[in-house]
């Protein structure tokens, strides 16, 4: 096979490293047989893999995007700014709180058609038309729940959102915003829209970590990204969780199939994305491939940037945590 001869040359070149990651070599090896387009990963205070077909070149990060609009959420409320409780005041949610659009289980019906309809010029129609339809505490993955976020913040800290991304999205630099996606009122889309190369996403998995790791994230974010919601237990404030992976009967399941249906919380209750990978693992997904795992036991970030050729969240993970050469 082609990924076991990739992986023999990656293991050839990896023992030079010294990397305290023997799976890495066939994971690499996977990964670049599944479209990938960058590779990052780093461990322990420094970048000790990298590769990229088109070297810092950004590209679309697609819902990796909601994960970079929470970092800056986070980094907001431990200055004292938002709060995760305190009441939305846009008329499309009033009195939802923000932790519940985070969640996206804010009653908010997704809208995915309405945001992303092609050409749409202006948000502001499709915000007013968005109501609360009673559906409170269901997970509910869809664009609304951000694009009210994106009014809230809009509202709350000041009319530049381009100034608070700035502020508190971790690795999003001038050259970076210029390119997020907009309607043509100039208004960010928080739901999807930056692009990055892998390099400019390390600095939010590297803030994850601090988040984590170092209690630079209140109390109440690092609980819930350890156990879930009740609304889906695999997910919380725009980070995917592993923490079934060592669950009696924990399903691997594959996020970006499992979206766009109907799934109730028992779907969520027992699933995760790879049972050989740690359980502490958070992961940022954005549709075609793209993702940011975030290990704060190992101290390790690994950024893959790929095109949507069959990438498989389980297989690669269960090379990279379990060496079979």
């Amino acid at each position: 096979m082609r990924w076991i001869i990739l992986a023999l040359w990656f293991a050839a070149s990896w023992a030079q490293a010294g990397a305290d990651l023997p799976g890495l070599p066939e994971a690499a090896a996977y990964s670049a047989t599944r479209g990938e387009t960058a590779l990052l990963v780093w461990e322990n205070g420094r970048t000790i893999y990298e590769r990229a077909k088109r070297p810092n070149v950004p590209q679309r990060i697609f819902s990796i995007t909601k994960s970079l609009v929470s970092i800056g959420v986070f980094r907001d409320a431990k200055t004292g700014g938002l709060s995760l409780t305190q009441p939305a005041r846009h008329r499309a949610a009033r009195g939802v709180i923000l932790s519940d659009l985070l969640n996206q289980s804010s009653g908010l019906p997704a809208a995915s058609r309405e945001f992303y309809s092609q050409g749409l010029k202006d948000k502001a129609p499709v915000l007013e038309r968005l109501r609360v339809d009673g559906d409170g505490g269901r997970f509910s993955y869809g664009p609304s729940h951000w694009e009210v976020l994106a009014e809230e913040i809009r509202e709350q800290r000041g009319p530049s959102l381009d100034g608070w991304v700035r502020k508190f999205v971790p690795g999003v630099r001038a050259d970076a915003l210029a390119r997020w996606t907009r309607d043509d009122k100039g208004r960010l889309f928080f739901s999807t829209g930056a692009r990055m190369d892998a390099a400019g996403l390390l600095p939010a998995g590297r803030g994850v970590l601090d988040g984590v790791q170092r209690g630079k994230w209140p109390a109440e974010v690092r609980a819930m990204l350890s156990q879930g919601t009740e609304a889906n237990r695999m997910y919380a404030l725009g980070f995917w969780l592993n923490r079934a992976a060592s669950f009696p009967g924990a399903r691997e399941i594959d996020v970006e199939s499992s979206l766009g249906r109907d799934q109730s919380a028992a779907f969520w209750s027992n699933a995760c994305l790879c049972r050989e990978a740690p359980s502490d693992l958070l992961a940022m997904i954005g549709t075609r491939g793209q993702r940011v795992y975030v290990v704060p036991s190992r101290n390790l970030v690994v950024v893959r940037q790929g095109d949507g050729r069959g990438f498989s969240d389980a297989e690669f993970l269960r090379q990279l945590f379990e060496a079979r050469l």
